[in-house]
C-alpha cells in the first residue's frame, strides 16, 4: 500500500480557487448520509469520501462572489479504477435530490452502454438507501422524484437527440471516446435557461488531441496555467510525468490518487505494467495522452528543456512563421540565442471555423519588430507572400524559407540535435508543448522531416520552431566547426 501521508494528493493540473465560498461540504454530507460503499470489505458502510475526493468536490462546487455557482463546465481526468463512476453518481444524485423543482439530470456518454454505467451505479445506490428509495420512482433508464418533478435520465450519442432538453446537471462519462460534439453541444446549450447548470465530464486520457475531449484537455491546461481567463471552466487532471519510467510508483500515485488510500490494489498495477503495452499503460493507468508511435523526439526530451530563462530586450531574436491553409492553426515562434542556449517562445492562433485572421498575425509581427531587435522573420512564400510584401514596406526584415525537402530536412535534424542536447529553453506553454510533441517523422530518400503522421493534430508550432532554430543557429557556421546543415548536405 502507498499511504496518503507520504504523498500530497493533488491534481497535476487544476484551476485555482477564486473565492472561499464552497458548497462541496453539502455534497460530502449528502454522500455520507444517503449513500453507501457498494463493493469490497466496507460494502454497506456509509459512503465516506476520502480526502482527495472531498478536495475535488469542494473545488467543483465553488461559488462566485455574487452567489452563483462558478463552474458551468468541468473536465476531470483520472486513471482507471479511481472510482469515476461512483464520483459521477454522487454528483448526479445530489443534483437530482437537492436540485429543486423540475431538476433535469443526465448520465451521458458516446453510447448507451457507457452512459448506463454511471446511471446504474446511482440506481443501485437509490435501491439500497431506505431514505432515497422512499421518495424516488425507479425505472429502467429513469429515476424520478414525483414530489419535485425532478428526473435523472440516460442519454447517449447513438440515440436521436431530443428537443427541449433543459439540463441542470450532466455527468458525461469517458468523454475521450465521444466521436463528435453534437451531444455535448446539445446538453451545454440546452442548459442556458437554468440559473446554475453544471456539465461535468469524467474521463481517462485518449489518443487524439483533435477530439472534443482532447481540445478540452488542452484548453483546460491553458486555463490552469493562466494563459486563458475563463473562470467558468473547471479542470482537474491527474497524470504522471511524460518521461517517467513505467515502474515509478510515485508517478502511479500522481495519476491514481486512490492508490494512496489502498483503494487500488498495488499488485494490480504491478501486473498491468508487465502485461500491457507501454502506450496502453501510459494512457489508461498513467492517464497520459498518447501520441504517434513515430514521434520525432525521444520521450521526455522536450519537457526536459523547460526553463525559467526569459527573453532579453538587449539581444537579437529570430522569428519562424508557419502560416495555415484554410482553417488550420497559425504559429509564430521566437528564438533568441543566449550563452549556448536558444530561448524560444510561441504565439499560436486557432481560427477553428472562422476565417484566418491574417491581420492579427501581421499586427503581432509588427509588435515584435517594434519591441525586440529582430534579425529575421522567416516565412514560407507559398502561404505568406502578400503579407510579406506589406511587412517589407513597413521595414520588417522578411526572409523567405520555402518548406522544401532541401530546407526542412537539415533544419529538422538541427532542431532534433538541439532539443536532445537541451540547448533549447522553453517556458512549458501547454499548447506549444502539445504541438511540438504531436509531430512525427516522415522518412524520405534524403532523410526525414516533420509531419502530422497518422493523426490530425496541429503541429504548426513545431514547424515554426524548426524554422526559427535554423535561422538562429546559422551564425554558428563561422566558428570553424561543420554545422548540422553541412553534415546533412554531405
Amino acid at each position: 500500500m502507498i499511504t496518503g501521508a507520504e504523498h500530497k494528493i493533488v491534481p497535476t493540473w487544476a484551476t485555482p480557487r477564486l473565492t472561499d465560498t464552497l458548497d462541496g461540504e453539502g455534497v460530502v454530507d449528502f454522500a455520507r448520509t444517503f449513500l453507501h460503499v457498494d463493493k469490497g470489505m466496507r460494502a454497506g458502510d456509509p459512503l465516506e469520501l476520502v480526502q482527495w475526493q472531498r478536495d475535488l468536490i469542494h473545488s467543483l462546487y465553488e461559488r462566485r462572489a455574487d452567489g452563483r455557482r462558478r463552474y458551468r463546465r468541468a473536465l476531470i481526468g483520472l486513471g482507471r479504477k479511481n472510482g469515476k463512476s461512483l464520483l459521477g453518481s454522487v454528483i448526479a444524485l445530489h443534483g437530482l435530490i437537492e436540485g429543486g423543482l423540475g431538476a433535469e439530470v443526465y448520465a451521458a456518454a458516446g453510447d448507451r452502454q457507457q452512459a448506463r454505467i454511471v446511471f446504474e451505479t446511482a440506481r443501485q445506490q437509490v435501491i439500497r438507501s431506505q431514505a432515497l428509495s422512499g421518495i424516488c420512482k425507479i425505472y429502467r433508464d429513469v429515476i424520478a422524484v414525483p414530489a419535485t418533478g425532478a428526473v435523472f435520465r440516460v442519454l447517449s450519442s447513438d440515440a436521436k437527440l431530443q428537443q427541449g432538453l433543459n439540463p441542470s446537471v450532466v455527468v458525461f462519462d469517458e468523454l475521450h471516446v465521444q466521436a463528435n460534439e453534437d451531444l455535448w453541444d446539445a446538453l451545454t446549450l440546452g442548459s442556458g435557461a437554468r440559473l446554475d447548470p453544471m456539465t461535468v465530464a469524467i474521463t481517462t486520457a485518449g489518443h487524439d488531441l483533435e477530439t472534443l475531449c482532447g481540445k478540452m484537455y488542452q484548453y483546460g491546461k491553458r486555463v490552469a496555467a493562466g494563459e486563458v481567463d475563463d473562470p467558468s471552466f473547471g479542470f482537474w487532471w491527474w497524470e504522471a510525468a511524460a518521461d517517467c519510467p513505467l515502474v515509478d510508483r510515485d508517478e502511479w500515485v500522481r495519476a491514481n490518487p486512490n492508490l494512496a488510500y489502498g483503494l487500488i490494489d498495488v499488485e494490480d498495477m504491478e501486473v498491468a505494467v508487465k502485461q500491457t503495452s507501454e502506450n496502453a499503460f501510459r494512457r489508461y493507468r498513467l492517464n497520459q495522452w498518447t501520441r504517434a508511435l513515430e514521434s520525432w523526439l525521444p520521450a521526455g526530451s522536450f519537457e526536459a528543456c523547460r526553463s525559467d530563462r526569459q527573453l532579453s530586450f538587449d539581444l537579437p531574436i529570430f522569428v519562424g512563421i508557419d502560416m495555415a491553409l484554410k482553417h488550420d492553426s497559425i504559429a509564430v515562434v521566437i528564438a533568441q540565442p543566449q550563452d549556448g542556449v536558444v530561448v524560444v517562445r510561441a504565439k499560436i492562433w486557432h481560427p477553428n471555423d472562422a476565417p484566418l485572421d491574417v491581420a492579427a498575425v501581421e499586427a503581432h509581427l509588427r509588435w515584435l519588430h517594434n519591441t525586440y531587435t529582430v534579425q529575421e522573420f522567416a516565412y514560407d512564400p507559398a502561404y505568406f507572400q502578400r503579407s510579406s510584401e506589406i511587412l517589407v514596406d513597413d521595414g520588417l526584415p522578411m526572409v523567405e524559407f520555402p518548406q522544401s525537402r532541401a530546407r526542412m530536412i537539415p533544419a529538422c535534424g538541427n532542431a532534433f540535435e538541439m532539443i536532445v542536447n537541451q540547448r533549447v529553453a522553453h517556458d512549458g506553454s501547454p499548447q506549444f508543448v502539445d504541438q511540438v510533441l504531436s509531430a512525427a517523422q516522415r522518412m524520405t530518400d534524403e532523410g526525414w522531416r516533420l509531419s502530422k503522421g497518422k493523426s490530425k493534430r496541429k503541429i504548426d508550432a513545431a514547424i515554426a520552431l524548426v524554422i526559427a532554430l535554423d535561422r538562429a543557429t546559422l551564425l554558428n557556421k563561422a566558428d570553424g566547426n561543420p554545422s548540422v546543415v553541412d553534415v546533412w548536405k554531405d
